[in-house]
């Protein structure tokens, strides 16, 4: 097991990977606000990914998912599942910032599409048994009828829809009752 960013088993993935969004509309934004493109963090042979919507600010600026305020409510929810570094992964539908005006904006479907057989593959390489879908954004790419907190199938997966931590952040909750049904769906599953 090892970090997604120095993974060997991710290399050759990772460089197709950039090469791609560099081709993006979006790398514009990259550009201009000195940013970079967020590859994903955890293991590269995980149980568990988490795929939340897009960078915000501070994951642009620094180059990984989940690191603001809606990341370390996620920390706190794996830490409360009782999930250790090489149990789970986090990535993005949408590897780079989405900006309209300069403000941050949710990615549109055009941009989620043009990463979704990036995405797919990163999946078949990770190669998780659960798939955890933080926000619409990250569910539409695998229905979008899914209803939070509903399980499905999907390639011999499992995949749970609950809203993104951003969610419990604008009203002042810390999810975790959320995060408990969460941990009862995984436990079941173990």
């Amino acid at each position: 097991m090892s970090d997604l960013n120095d993974s060997k088993k991710l290399a050759n993935f990772k460089i197709d990977f950039i090469n791609h969004a560099k081709k993006s509309e979006l790398y514009k934004n990259i550009i201009e606000t000195n940013g970079n493109i967020v590859f994903g963090k955890g293991s590269d042979s995980p149980k568990i990914v988490f795929i939340g919507e897009a960078p915000g600010n501070n994951e642009n600026k620094i180059g990984l998912p989940f690191i603001g305020r809606s990341g370390k409510l996620l920390d706190n929810w794996i830490k409360h599942m009782g999930l250790n570094d090489q149990d789970y992964s986090v990535i993005n539908v949408v590897p780079i910032i989405p900006l309209k005006d300069g403000l941050i904006r949710a990615p549109t479907e055009n941009e989620i599409n043009y990463f979704l057989p990036f995405t797919k593959k990163y999946l078949e390489l990770l190669n998780p048994k659960i798939i955890v879908l933080l926000g619409r954004s990250a569910a539409s790419i695998f229905d979008k009828t899914l209803s939070v907190g509903q399980m499905k199938d999907y390639e011999n997966r499992k995949i749970i829809f609950i809203y993104h931590p951003s969610f419990y952040l604008r009203r002042g909750q810390n999810g975790l009752e959320d995060a408990n049904k969460l941990k009862l769906i995984l436990d079941s599953l173990k």
